[in-house]
């Protein structure tokens, strides 16, 4: 973060309250680190924790620092706390950036991580074609057998067929916090691909029981949610993904940045129940199947919001369009007419008996 660190400076974190407890959370989780293993004690105006331990390590008062070989990370959760704090130190001639890093150091480090890590994959499939997994009534083991070759994502319950397959994904996206929290120990047991999770599905667990290294993590942008047109954006970058209240919209710009030239989505019927429109109107459609298994439970909180989900399905034709990108729907049947549709079929070639 600084030089000052590799000269030889001591680190110091300012707070000892609930926000350090959770940014020692987030380095746990997403880059498996205790971060207090790297610093040298804490700061804290509170005259009763000064002289105490917290995590093992010493609490000061901020007389008690040099200033000239020190760098202090402020863990504060209060905009006017923290710039009382950053006041506090440039008084005594530390600067921001430099030794001090204001409360938000620990996001946006992490996510330079996050962006780092995400560069492997960029380009990885360059000019290949991939499978989308959806999780639609449609969705059958014979065509998941046919898959077995093919580098393909999948999402969400997907586990669910495994007993009836030997077909397994490439690649495995979760970004729904609830649901993740639900499904925690079927992905320990049964995902042994790479995956992929949004930093709110992870941050805020009261348990977070992942302990191997092939997870990687994304930030997902809402800002469409502000905009009055309501239209996600596409991302460029998998360390920030663009929401499109669709996991399967993500799927799709992950295999974008990986460099696939055909996409083909498989399973994406399109027809959740009930769903809310932009106005707020609640549509409920009767249909007798949402998922491919019977078992299949949603978390019944989050309601899809289906102009959203449409935009985005449009927006990602755009992006495909102007890209050199073919997106297409392999779906048996469905409602999702966004992309052109391909039978499924064909494919596969089929050899030829003599």
């Amino acid at each position: 973060m600084t030089p000052k660190i590799a000269e030889g400076a001591k680190l110091y974190i300012w707070g000892t309250g609930n926000n350090c407890e959770r940014i020692s959370r987030m380095f746990a989780r997403l880059v498996k680190a205790d971060i207090y293993e790297y610093i040298d004690g804490f700061i804290d105006n509170d005259f009763d924790k000064q002289g105490t331990e917290f995590h093992g390590k010493r609490v000061y008062n901020i007389s008690a620092i040099d200033p000239c070989s020190s760098v202090v990370l402020i863990a504060v959760d209060s905009h006017k706390a923290n710039l009382d704090i950053l006041k506090q130190l440039m008084r005594i001639g530390m600067r921001e950036l430099n030794s001090v890093f204001p409360v938000d150091w620990a996001f946006n480090l992490l996510m330079k991580f996050a962006y780092s890590m995400s560069m492997q994959f960029k380009d990885k499939h360059k000019d290949k074609r991939c499978f989308v997994i959806a999780n639609g009534s449609s969705l059958s083991v014979n065509d998941l057998n046919m898959l077995k070759n093919e580098i393909t994502f999948a999402v969400n319950k997907i586990f669910l067929i495994f007993d009836k397959t030997d077909w397994r994904p490439t690649y495995y996206i979760c970004q729904e916090d609830l649901l993740f929290e639900s499904i925690q120990d079927e992905i320990c047991r049964e995902i042994h691909c790479d995956k992929f999770f949004s930093l709110p599905a992870v941050l805020e667990l009261d348990e977070f029981k992942l302990t191997n290294s092939d997870y990687f993590y994304f930030q997902l942008d809402s800002s469409h949610r502000w905009r009055l047109d309501s239209k996600p954006g596409f991302s460029e970058d998998i360390a920030l993904i663009r929401s499109g209240e669709s996991v399967i919209y993500t799927c799709i710009q992950f295999a974008a940045y990986m460099g696939f030239s055909e996409i083909y989505l498989l399973g994406a019927d399109n027809t959740m129940t009930p769903v809310v429109k932009l106005n707020g109107e609640i549509i409920r459609h009767n249909y007798d199947w949402l998922h491919f298994d019977s078992n299949y439970r949603p978390t019944d909180i989050y309601m899809p919001q289906i102009d959203v989900i449409n935009a985005a399905y449009g927006t990602a034709r755009e992006y495909a369009d102007s890209h050199g990108i073919k997106i297409y729907n392999a779906t048996r049947g469905g409602k999702l007419e966004a992309f052109e549709r391909v039978n499924f079929d064909n494919l596969f070639e089929v050899e030829k008996c003599e």
